[in-house]
């Protein structure tokens, strides 16, 4: 018998069995009754919280999405912080660490939404916004097109979080000491110059 939890609480136990399963797994070999069990509750408990197995690969790339938004959102409330500095730590941030398995995870729902038109939908409304949040960030920088900087340290990200997925290891002093420089060096062409 399980205790009872909030719902929250609850959801967050069933999308950890979620994630544990689907980057062991994938996502198509994948059952909710192994998620249920992984989460130590019954099926219907699973199906009480999330509509389908669907439902809960969604609510997992919302939380990804959600965290990164946030990083985003935090670094642009820093009022009194360097731009440079304040948009390079928020990039490192975004990243995360090499081992994270959100890395994964990303790299399966790609696969998986080049043949899904809705997901593709959900992914490219996330990044969208992303693009947006890290564009405003970039702006205090006075670049002369904030938007193509963002595009391109986005890009960067989603490569290296692949890469970091497959096992490749990089020198994150290095990533961040380069993203510096790609940042700065669109300063030159800045408004205020």
């Amino acid at each position: 018998m399980t205790r009872h939890l909030p719902t929250e609480e609850r959801r967050r136990q069933i999308l950890e069995a979620a994630r544990v399963c689907i980057l062991e797994r994938g996502f198509q070999g994948t059952r909710v009754q192994e998620i249920a069990e992984g989460a130590g509750l019954s099926k219907g408990a699973v199906y009480f919280h999330f509509d389908s197995k669907r439902a809960l690969l969604e609510a997992l790339l919302s939380d990804e999405f959600e965290r990164a938004a946030r990083i985003f959102d935090e670094a642009d409330a820093d009022p009194g912080g360097q731009p440079l500095a304040t948009a390079a730590r928020a990039f490192v941030a975004f990243l995360g660490e090499p081992e994270d398995p959100a890395h994964r995870l990303f790299l399966l729902t790609g696969e998986i939404a080049v043949h899904d038109e809705g997901l593709r939908a959900q992914i490219l409304e996330h990044h969208r916004a992303l693009l947006s949040r890290l564009t405003r960030l970039l702006e205090d920088l006075e670049l002369a097109d904030a938007e193509a900087l963002a595009v391109l340290l986005k890009a960067m990200a989603d490569g290296l979080q692949a890469a970091w997925a497959l096992g490749h290891t990089f020198d994150r002093g290095r990533l961040l000491t380069a993203a510096l420089g790609l940042m700065g060096g669109g300063l030159h062409g800045g408004k205020g110059t």
